[in-house]
């Protein structure tokens, strides 16, 4: 509530202003006085009901205390939330690609006598140089990959130890 004090603008108050502070300064002391005494309310003073109404909600606490562990309580809340929503995207997820893998296996049924002709033209013609040097991509793939495998296992099992 206001005090006689908190409320002054940086510019001097007029007359009137100082007035009309001091008559709602005495109101709310006149209406935590009431309320302290417990008189019956005014029927005709709607402005120190709503002051005496703002000192008994300010005079009574608005909860209990929070509980001790409450933050293991809601971190224990949004792990199983965080778990539930995981869950719930896996078999989103799976559900979508079952139903994708169904419709291309009906697609390729209905459509796929009309596709390998299409797809066997597409197919270039090798020649003998040519099915080298693939050869020798495809090879160079496999040691690479069979490298970077060898090094991710070497990573996970951790450092050697040399007796």
């Amino acid at each position: 509530m206001n005090t006689p004090n908190d409320r002054f603008p940086q510019r001097p108050l007029s007359h009137a202003d100082r007035q009309r502070l001091d008559a709602e300064w005495l109101a709310q002391e006149r209406a935590i006085e009431q309320e302290r005494r417990g008189l019956p309310l005014d029927p005709e003073d709607a402005r120190l009901a709503e002051y005496r109404l703002i000192a008994r909600a300010l005079r009574t606490p608005a909860m209990e205390p929070p509980p001790f562990d409450l933050t293991a309580q809601i971190v224990a809340h949004v792990e199983r939330a965080q778990q539930f929503g995981e869950r719930v995207e896996f078999w989103l997820l799976r559900g979508l690609g079952l139903l994708l893998a169904a419709v291309a296996a009906v697609a390729v049924g209905v459509y796929g006598a009309d596709w390998v002709p299409a797809f066997a033209e597409l197919w270039p013609s090798m020649s003998a140089q040519s099915s080298g040097w693939g050869g020798l991509l495809v090879a160079c793939l496999v040691v690479s990959a069979l490298w970077q495998g060898m090094g991710r296992l070497m990573r996970a099992s951790g450092p050697l130890h040399m007796a």
